[in-house]
């Protein structure tokens, strides 16, 4: 499904998308069994920033990779993958609140400390993200991992 010259880029692009998402449901699984508030907190920040660099960012995220395949797809596979490819883009537009609650959160509290939101309780509710969100971004990053890998995540 995709040109003989895009091949080893599509491979590197979907091994590391594969492996940070991997990591990403492994943070979570720890956030959630941990008992520690400071290992937590810590876990916490680590998968807000995890997932915002996968689906929202300015280097290379799963809408990126999306479409570097758009791209890389010959004509004869067009019709049938941009199909699938238009459902990931409707699924992701579904989660635009999440996502962006969860940009704002890293981008203006955990890395840039932005002292107009991170040190005014009153601004929590724009920066607040639950797990609940991170779940459904990371569990839509896996359908997509799944699907252009051809192989379940093992998640070890």
């Amino acid at each position: 499904m995709i040109k003989p010259e895009k091949l080893e880029g599509y491979l590197v692009r979907n091994r590391v998308l594969r492996d940070e998402t991997k990591l990403l449901r492994v943070e979570i699984e720890l956030f959630k069994s941990e008992s520690d508030s400071v290992i937590r907190s810590s876990l916490f920040e680590s998968v807000v920033i995890r997932a915002s660099k996968l689906v929202r960012n300015s280097g290379f995220t799963m809408k990126s990779f999306r479409e570097y395949i758009r791209q890389g797809c010959p004509k004869k596979f067009r019709r049938e993958l941009y199909s699938v490819l238009d459902d990931f883009e409707k699924e992701e537009a579904l989660l635009a609140n999440r996502i962006v609650r969860l940009k704002n959160r890293r981008d203006r509290v955990i890395v840039h400390m932005d002292p107009r939101f991170a040190f005014h309780p009153e601004r929590e509710a724009e920066n607040r993200v639950e797990l609940e969100d991170v779940e459904a971004i990371c569990s839509h990053l896996e359908k997509q991992v799944v699907f252009f890998s051809g192989k379940p995540l093992d998640n070890r």
